[in-house]
């Protein structure tokens, strides 16, 4: 792996590493908050609850005693070191009585409007941090009320309470860690079948194939990874493409120019006339065979690249087919013993190009009525199966094998070694075929009997 590629890998996972880590830390700290406003509501509520206890039943005291008496019957507030405290407010919120605890000093009212019952924080008397309730406090020999206000350290809440969010802390800490390991190495392993793509693609020579994409891939990179294949793909079928279209262009033009240049040079070392003229024919009949043949090439990387489509429109096969085969006749020597089959339907009609299929039928039905045995018939004709439909000729071939089925249509071949006529250059079935793939139909082809069959199709009925 290159320092560039390792660099745009770490770029990528310290993204997804920063982006998992905000996104984490963000959750956690809603869930902290959360937790924590719960935790303190309940803490607080426990303590709320203790103090209301607690001031409930010394209201009860004070309300049936004096704070005289009452002072003598709470001997716990005697002691130094206990963490009640309590203060009795008059009418006019001044001080009337005390816990001996506290010193000598007051709890103070809290600020604002006093309510029938009101829980606060403030600090004791001994300097500690403290909960205190106030609460009315009727007196039985007046219709004045008095306010009491009872406190009790909270010191020990408030130490849970930081152990409380140091668990979470340490918690929220520990899940974001675990959380970008595991990233790292999910990233890593995500990231690990395009690192041996690309390392098969670095293996790649000119002329093979893109190798196939890994069986196993993420979900998410699945889709990438095959595109890219098909794109691959894509590109080394023009490449192909174009190789082949030079070595075929090669192998066009080799033998008419031989044949050109052998005429001209008898031309020019002939004082004879007729061996003058005899020459040009020659050379005029190979620059013809020369330009059928480059213009049926072009024609094939036309189809084969996708630059001509196809215009569908609604025809009837029939006549198109009777058509050609009238066509094929008046060449003189081409299409004597080419035949309509007797059981042509009345109609065909479809959904295809028409000039694609009259260069399809031209190429399959010229072959089948010029290389067909002498004194035999070559039919063409149209069928129906499943729905649909399906051009078929057939003619005589008794030097094919079954094993030269699958060379038919492949550019140049030839079942003697003799080479391209006059009137053939090896392509037209070629030709046939790929216009044949443009239309997204087949052109297959059956030897039975002796008897070549070729199979255009299938056509959807209309």
């Amino acid at each position: 792996m290159s320092l560039s590629e390792v660099r745009g890998d770490w770029s990528i996972r310290r993204r997804l590493v920063w982006q998992l880590t905000l996104a984490m830390g963000f959750t956690l700290t809603l869930v902290f908050l959360v937790l924590d406003y719960a935790i303190d509501r309940e803490m607080y509520a426990r303590l709320d609850h203790f103090l209301d206890v607690r001031a409930s039943a010394l209201a009860s005291q004070l309300q049936v005693r004096t704070p005289e008496q009452a002072a003598k019957l709470l001997p716990e507030y005697d002691l130094s070191g206990h963490t009640d405290f309590f203060t009795m407010y008059d009418t006019h919120k001044r001080p009337i009585l005390r816990s001996v605890n506290s010193r000598g000093q007051a709890l103070r009212l809290p600020e604002g409007p006093l309510g029938r019952l009101r829980h606060y924080d403030l600090f004791l008397p001994d300097g500690h941090p403290g909960r205190a309730i106030v609460l009315r406090v009727p007196r039985a020999e007046a219709a004045t009320s008095d306010w009491l206000v009872v406190a009790t350290e909270r010191g020990d809440w408030d130490l849970a309470e930081r152990r409380i969010h140091l668990a979470l802390m340490l918690i929220i800490a520990a899940a974001v860690a675990v959380a970008v390991v595991l990233c790292l190495l999910l990233v890593r392993r995500a990231f690990l079948p395009l690192i041996e793509q690309s390392e098969r693609l670095r293996t790649l020579q000119p002329g093979q194939p893109p190798p196939p994409p890994a069986s196993a891939l993420p979900h998410e990179l699945a889709p990438f990874i095959r595109t890219l294949h098909q794109a691959l793909q894509r590109l080394y079928t023009a490449a192909e493409r174009e190789r082949r279209f030079s070595r075929d262009m090669a192998h066009e033009l080799r033998t008419p120019l031989a044949e050109i240049r052998a005429s001209a040079e008898n031309a020019f070392h002939s004082n004879d006339a007729s061996a003058t003229t005899e020459a040009l024919e020659v050379a005029l009949s190979a620059t013809g065979r020369m330009g059928r043949g480059i213009a049926t090439l072009l024609a094939m990387a036309r189809y084969e690249s996708g630059q001509m489509r196809p215009a569908l429109d609604p025809l009837d096969l029939v006549p198109l087919l009777r058509q050609q085969v009238q066509a094929l006749r008046r060449i003189p020597g081409a299409g004597e013993r080419l035949h309509l089959a007797a059981n042509l339907p009345g109609q065909a009609w479809v959904h295809s190009d028409t000039g694609m299929l009259e260069r399809i039928f031209a190429n399959v039905l010229q072959n089948a009525a010029e290389y067909s045995p002498e004194a035999s018939i070559a039919e063409a004709g149209i069928e129906t199966a499943d729905g649909q439909y399906w051009v078929w000729v057939r003619n005589e071939a008794p030097g094919l094998q079954v094993e030269d089925l699958e060379y038919l249509g492949a550019r140049y071949w030839r079942k003697t070694a003799q080479g391209a006529t006059a009137q053939h250059t090896g392509l037209g079935l070629a030709l046939a075929r790929a216009i044949a793939g443009a239309l997204e139909v087949r052109l297959d082809f059956n030897l039975e009997n002796g008897n070549l069959t070729g199979r255009l199709g299938p056509f959807p009925i209309l």
